[in-house]
């Protein structure tokens, strides 16, 4: 797996800007029950997944060997985050019910990552049901 998602996601994480929360996603793994339920607008067995807060401890301005860290704060009935960019992505450590966190050096990057990303904060519940935040991030040597 590359590591220039890791790095995005970190740097994503990093900015502290958040946006809206994105519309919910099922997964097609789901019951069908719960795909009916988020179709006519209900919310699934255990409640719609929210995200109620991304908190980053450094600069949305990412270099290689700085440090990212981040903590996630959920709804009680997630049971998965990961950053993502594009088609990589890392999964963030589970502290707790609703409570996930991330911890990573960022690595040397070839020039091709070098640039402004979006990276996606995804909560998905123990419904099979997704929502996310995205950040901006941007990637440099100096």
């Amino acid at each position: 797996m590359p590591r220039l998602p890791l790095i995005v996601l970190l740097a994503a994480l990093l900015t502290g800007i958040a946006g809206a929360e994105s519309s919910y996603v099922v997964s097609p793994k789901a019951s069908d029950e719960t795909k009916a339920a988020i179709a006519a607008g209900r919310p699934p067995e255990h409640g719609f997944p929210e995200i109620h807060a991304v908190q980053f401890t450094s600069s949305a301005q990412l270099r290689p060997g700085s440090s990212i860290q981040a903590t996630v704060v959920t709804s009680t009935n997630i049971n998965h985050v990961e950053g993502r960019v594009k088609y990589w992505n890392v999964i963030f450590r589970q502290l707790g019910p609703g409570k996930f966190d991330l911890n990573y050096r960022v690595p040397l990057l070839p020039p091709s990552a070098l640039g402004h990303w979006d990276l996606e904060v995804i909560a998905r519940s123990v419904d099979g049901v997704e929502v996310k935040r995205t950040f901006p991030v941007t990637y440099r040597y100096f």
